[in-house]
C-alpha cells in the first residue's frame, strides 16, 4: 500500500514543478510586455516632443523670412545697414539683418525647450520646373539617373525603353488631350490601374510615382545619386532656373557631372574654395571668378539643351523647408517638410501649399525598388 502513495507524492511534485514553470513563463512574458509598453510610451513622448521642436524651428525660420520680406517689398535683398551715430540703434541694425536661415540648402540650427532643431530651406526657383520642362530636358535628366551618372555606361533593353517611355509619359500626363505620344501613356493605359492622367500640370511632386515607367528608386534616388524629387519642382511657373538658388543635384543631372564636380560648381558660384572640379579650378582659396549663368548655358548648348539658367539675386517666394527635431534616440527624430508661398497674391500672407508630417522618405525603399511602373 505504501508504494502507490509514494508514486502519488512523486506525481504531485511534478505537477507543482510544472505549475511553477508555467507561472514563471507567464511572469517573464508579462514583465516583457510591461517593459515594451513602457518603452512605447517613452518613445511616443520623445517623438511628440521632437515633432513640436521641429515645428518650432520651422516656424521661427518662416517668421524671420516673412519679416525680412516685409522690410524689402521690392523683392531685392538689401546691403547690410550702416548705422550713423544717433540715428539707428544696434538693435535696429540687428533687426534688419538677413534671416539666420537662407534658402540655399545649407542647414541652420537652434534650440528650443531643451532640444535642438535643424532647418534646411530651399528656393523652388532653383529647381527644374516639371510643368514647363521640354522633352530634351526631361530626357537628359532621366537618362542621367538611369545610367547612374556615368555616360559611358550602356543601358540594357529595359532601361533604354524606360528612357523613352518616361519623358513621353510625363508630357502625356500634363497635356490637355488624350493623344498618346509614341512611347507615352494616356487614359487607356492607366484605366486598368484605377486612375487616369491629370491632363493638367502636376500638383504635387510624388504624383510622378503614378507616371508610367517611374519607379520608387528613380523618384527617391539613393547611393549618392539624386532622384527625380531632388531636381524637379511643381510649384514654379518659370521655365528658367535661378542660378543663385540652384542646388548641386540640379547641376549634376543637367550638365552630366558627378556629385563632387557639382559641389565644386556650387562653391565656385558662391566664391568659395573648390576641390577637384575639372575646368573649375582646384585651389584652397576662394574662387576668383564666380560661376555665372552664361557659362552654364554654354555647356547646356553643347548637349542640345536650351538656355535654362538666369543670374540675379531675388528674395525667394516659394520655398521648401525641411525641419528635424533632434531627440536623444535617432529612431525618435521627427522630420517635417512644408512647401509654402511666402507672398501669396490673395493677401493671406504665407500660404501652405504642401505639408508632410513624416517626410521625406529617407530610409530603404519598401519592396522591390527596381520594379518598373509599367
Amino acid at each position: 500500500m505504501s508504494r502507490p502513495r509514494s508514486r502519488e507524492r512523486g506525481i504531485a511534485l511534478l505537477l507543482v514543478l510544472w505549475i511553477f514553470m508555467i507561472l514563471g513563463v507567464i511572469a517573464l512574458d508579462f514583465a516583457q510586455y510591461m517593459r515594451d509598453d513602457a518603452m512605447a510610451a517613452v518613445n511616443l513622448a520623445d517623438e511628440t516632443r521632437g515633432y513640436y521642436i521641429a515645428l518650432a524651428g520651422m516656424n521661427r525660420v518662416i517668421y524671420e523670412t516673412e519679416r525680412y520680406r516685409e522690410r524689402h517689398p521690392s523683392g531685392q535683398p538689401a546691403a547690410p545697414p550702416v548705422a550713423a551715430p544717433g540715428t539707428q540703434s544696434q538693435e535696429d541694425m540687428e533687426d534688419d539683418d538677413e534671416p539666420t536661415c537662407q534658402a540655399n540648402g545649407q542647414p541652420c540650427e537652434g534650440e528650443f525647450w531643451g532640444g535642438g532643431w535643424t532647418v534646411t530651406m530651399y528656393d523652388e526657383a532653383g529647381r527644374i520646373s516639371l510643368n514647363r520642362a521640354s522633352r530634351p530636358v526631361l530626357s537628359q535628366v532621366v537618362k542621367y539617373l538611369l545610367q547612374g551618372g556615368n555616360k559611358t555606361t550602356s543601358m540594357d533593353r529595359h532601361a533604354s525603353k524606360a528612357a523613352d517611355v518616361i519623358p513621353d509619359s510625363i508630357l502625356d500626363w500634363r497635356d490637355a488631350n488624350n493623344d498618346t505620344r509614341p512611347n507615352g501613356a494616356e487614359r487607356k493605359y492607366y484605366a486598368k490601374r484605377g486612375y487616369g492622367p491629370a491632363n493638367w500640370d502636376f500638383s504635387t511632386p510624388d504624383e510622378l510615382l503614378r507616371v508610367r515607367g517611374v519607379t520608387p528608386a528613380l523618384y527617391y534616388g539613393g547611393d549618392g545619386m539624386p532622384g527625380l524629387r531632388d531636381v524637379f519642382s511643381v510649384y514654379g511657373v518659370e521655365t528658367q532656373i535661378h542660378l543663385p538658388a540652384t542646388t548641386a543635384p540640379v547641376l549634376q543631372v543637367l550638365l552630366g557631372v558627378d556629385a563632387d564636380q557639382a559641389a565644386d560648381m556650387i562653391a565656385q558660384r558662391d566664391g568659395l574654395p573648390t576641390t577637384n572640379g575639372p575646368g573649375l579650378g582646384t585651389n584652397s582659396t576662394p574662387t576668383a571668378t564666380p560661376l555665372n549663368a552664361q557659362q552654364l548655358n554654354a555647356q547646356l548648348m553643347t548637349q542640345g539643351l536650351p538656355n535654362l539658367f538666369v543670374d540675379g539675386n531675388v528674395l525667394p517666394r516659394v520655398v521648401r523647408i525641411e525641419a528635424r527635431g533632434d531627440t536623444k534616440e535617432k529612431r525618435n527624430q521627427s522630420h517635417v517638410e512644408v512647401i509654402i508661398d511666402l507672398a501669396a497674391e490673395s493677401g493671406e500672407g504665407t500660404r501652405i501649399m504642401y505639408w508632410l508630417d513624416r517626410a521625406p522618405w529617407d530610409g530603404p525603399l519598401p519592396g522591390d525598388a527596381t520594379a518598373q511602373n509599367g
